[in-house]
């Protein structure tokens, strides 16, 4: 399968709230890249990890949850423009959000679509 259609599936697998099997393909993405491609390598490990981040919220796991959103926000930095269609500015928003609310005691009720654009 092409970059784009898994694309396709990690956003209805992420859209459903199924964030591991998101993960899942988000690796099968990743392993298309050379290893030489340090940027998207990067860029889709930080996506990787913050599927696993939302499924360890999940699954009960909230201080596991905290860790992973950190390590997620500062290595998404770098790609906080879109990064080949997908909306990481957006993404980054969630992640400060949800940091700041689970930091807080809080609990999230609400996670982010797949912003990936019309055209996948």
């Amino acid at each position: 399968m092409s970059e784009r259609e898994l694309l396709r599936e990690v956003k209805s697998l992420w859209d459903e709230g199924d964030f591991y099997s998101a993960h899942e393909v988000l690796e099968d993405i990743w392993r298309l890249f050379p290893k030489e491609d340090k940027f998207s390598r990067n860029c889709y490990q930080g996506l990787i990890r913050l599927a696993i981040a939302y499924n360890h919220y999940i699954c009960g796991r909230r201080d596991s949850c905290i860790r992973v959103l950190k390590m997620v926000y500062h290595q998404l930095q770098p790609c906080r423009d879109k990064f080949r269609g997908i909306d990481i500015a957006y993404l980054l928003e969630y992640v400060i959000k949800h940091l700041q609310i689970l930091e807080a005691g809080g609990d999230v009720h609400d996670f982010p679509i797949f912003p990936s654009s019309g055209d996948l």
